[in-house]
């Protein structure tokens, strides 16, 4: 059965996580490794890629995640319900 996996974004996808113009999150430094370990997740599951970044840096975010092959069914920026996240605070979920 497919899970519903929610992955954080900014210091976990990639470095950083304050941004003040889209041209600065577009530029941000990705993390090789998890991405390399979303995009086989995304095999077998439902990726979610949620942020808090606002609205307007949400262009740049698209842009950020198509350039860096970053495999994913959604992108949100609003708190929903998953069945597992993996992100900066604490261990990642298995």
């Amino acid at each position: 059965m497919r899970k519903i996996i929610g992955v954080d974004l900014d210091n976990t996808l990639c470095e950083g996580k304050s941004w003040r113009r889209g041209m600065d999150c577009r530029k941000a430094k990705p993390i090789k490794g998890m991405i390399d370990k979303v995009n086989r997740l995304y095999e077998n599951n439902f990726i979610v890629i949620y942020t808090a970044r606002q609205n307007f840096l949400m262009s740049g975010t698209f842009d950020w995640l198509e350039k860096h092959n970053v495999h994913y069914h959604a992108l949100s920026n609003k708190k929903v319900p998953f069945d597992y996240t993996i992100d900066d605070i604490g261990e990642p979920d298995e």
